[in-house]
């Protein structure tokens, strides 16, 4: 909750109290509830505070870059341990005198986290010391660890899930040979491991205490974004094993719906779009799947002939653990939904694409059986989103699904053989059919509030 809201329930708790809508108590529980995120600001001020800290200390990385060459092995390592010290004893003091102030916290935290790289980088390039960027990337990932949980920053933690992403990728010799960037070092998995659940510990502290705050809203963002790097990197080796378009699609079905799931019941910071980030990106990557198939000319690519490699075992691991995940979320929404979800499309993208493959590797079926599946599938979801949005009174619901079925048209007809002059009027005419729907259904919605 931000500052103003905040100050806005304060102000009106009285008079709720007065009228009974709320007890005494209720009220204080309310206050305290929100209290740590009232602390944390404004989110531009913790946005600025990190932006400033960050281009501070990258400031400094290049002055030191620019004075190299008149700089000699002593001054160098004791530029380096100044940095490294300096930066720890500015944080410390930040936390020990201006603890309430969360956006300098934030920002002394991401200070010394750059300044560890910078260090460990001149004491590297000093010495002569040798390794790859991957060894680097790791001891700086070792040293630096303790900072958000010393600290605690989750500004620290968000550059740190990244910097964790890049050496998970590169420990991938499978996907590193595969874009000829090989590494001779390969860090120990079960330490990355070990530090991947010390992050999730400290995100899960985080969603319990502060859930609505606008630091673990960034830590969601982080690890969204890097969970989305970590699973294409992962689908880009399976696809160099097993050339199956099929299962890949099916892979990329569960992993948008888990997302979907996941944020929808659990790691969500608010109502707006930039604070539901597991749900956009889900909902955005099960929409662009489908509508990359809705053509009927997607078969020719999908029915396309693989110099197929029989490893089944390979990446069973990735395909039992998207199901196992996918059917718990399920299972938990099937608990706790009162009514069918008016985005089912997304959750049922998975089994959508499951029957859509079967019915594409069936000699004996037609093509045709598959395209219109999927294409009565989405009309289908589009359908009961807006049916769902008219009736919850939604007007971006409405028009999602009515982007959706526009969409689906556009592609059918881009497909077929008229010229640019029709095809235009026909987009001109769309355009105007779905401005006016909009215009009627806020119409509508206005004069039934």
């Amino acid at each position: 909750m931000s500052k103003e809201n905040y100050q806005w329930l304060e102000k009106e708790l009285p008079s709720w109290v007065k009228e009974g809508i709320v007890s005494q108590e209720g009220a204080k529980a309310l206050l305290v509830r929100y209290q740590d995120e009232k602390k944390l600001g404004s989110a531009s001020g913790m946005a600025f505070s990190l932006l400033g800290f960050a281009l501070v200390g990258l400031g400094i990385i290049s002055l030191l870059a620019y004075n190299w060459d008149q700089l000699g092995h002593m001054e160098r390592t004791i530029l380096a341990l100044l940095l490294l010290i300096g930066s720890q004893l500015f944080a410390f003091g930040v936390k020990h005198f201006r603890p309430q102030d969360k956006a300098l916290l934030e920002g002394s935290g991401v200070l010394w986290f750059l300044m560890v790289g910078a260090s460990l980088a001149i004491i590297g390039q000093t010495y002569h010391l040798g390794g790859t960027t991957l060894d680097f990337l790791s001891i700086w990932l070792l040293l630096s660890f303790g900072i958000v949980f010393l600290m605690p920053s989750s500004g620290v933690a968000f550059f740190q899930i990244f910097l964790w992403t890049m050496v998970w990728i590169m420990n991938r010799n499978d996907f590193t040979t595969l874009i000829d960037m090989g590494s001779n070092h390969s860090f120990n998995v079960w330490i990355l491991i070990l530090f991947a659940l010390a992050w999730l510990a400290y995100y899960g502290w985080r969603l319990k205490e502060a859930k609505n705050a606008n630091g673990t809203m960034l830590l969601s963002w982080g690890l969204a974004i890097c969970l989305v790097v970590i699973f294409s990197v992962e689908v880009v080796i399976y696809a160099r094993f097993a050339h199956n378009l099929g299962h890949t699609l099916i892979l990329g079905a569960l992993f948008c719906a888990i997302f979907y799931l996941a944020g929808m019941l659990y790691l969500s910071h608010g109502e707006k779009t930039w604070q539901r980030p597991f749900e956009r990106i889900g909902k955005l990557g099960a929409f662009l799947l489908l509508l990359s198939h809705v053509s009927f000319a997607s078969w020719k690519w999908m029915d396309k002939p693989f110099s197929y490699i029989d490893q089944p075992e390979y990446h069973g691991w990735l395909l039992w653990i998207l199901v196992i995940l996918f059917l718990a979320l399920v299972g938990f929404l099937v608990r706790t939904a009162k009514q069918v979800p008016s985005e089912s499309l997304v959750i049922l993208t998975p089994l959508i694409f499951w029957v859509y493959n079967i019915l594409q590797s069936q000699p004996e079926t037609s093509h045709y059986e598959a395209m219109i599946l999927l294409n009565a599938s989405l009309l289908a979801g589009a359908s009961w989103m807006i049916y769902c949005g008219a009736k919850e009174a939604k007007i971006g619901l409405v028009n999602q699904g009515m982007i959706l079925i526009a969409l689906g048209v556009w592609i059918h007809f881009m497909d077929a053989k008229f010229d640019l002059v029709a095809k235009g009027v026909a987009f001109i005419v769309t355009g105007m059919f779905f401005l006016a729907m909009n215009a009627m259904a806020r119409r509508y919605f206005k004069a039934k509030a």
